[in-house]
């Protein structure tokens, strides 16, 4: 194992509101998220004001989540995993709903699109 000085790991899997905490979930279910992916957690991260480094090969240990790889977050200022954690979770949450209401967009097109108008 490699010892990642001032460095975070955080799983995708941390944020996921279909876990349960025995699961892998590491914060309150009103703060957590459906579907969080890598790309989600790199966008929180960067919301946040955080420098990270993303490893995508690798895969959560308890292995009930399909997400796969980690963000390693810089913690320059040593403050606890906890609170760095719901610091990300604003930006997941943002960043979640931006991609929601982008799928909601496009349904829309796509449903005006198909419609006949009668003459």
């Amino acid at each position: 194992m490699k010892k990642h000085d001032g460095m975070l790991i955080v799983w995708p899997a941390y944020f996921e509101k279909d876990l349960t905490r025995m699961q892998g979930r590491r914060i309150p279910s009103n703060l957590a998220a459906s579907n969080v992916t890598l790309k989600i957690l790199e966008m929180a991260a960067e919301s946040s004001g955080f420098e990270y480094e993303s490893e995508p090969d690798k895969e959560y240990s308890r292995g009930f989540s399909e997400h796969r790889g980690y963000l390693l977050v810089s913690n320059p200022e040593r403050h606890k995993k906890k609170r760095v954690l719901l610091m990300l979770a604003k930006g997941v949450r943002r960043a979640v709903a931006q991609r929601e209401s982008a799928r909601l967009a496009a349904k829309k097109k796509k449903s005006k699109s198909k419609k006949k108008r009668r003459k």
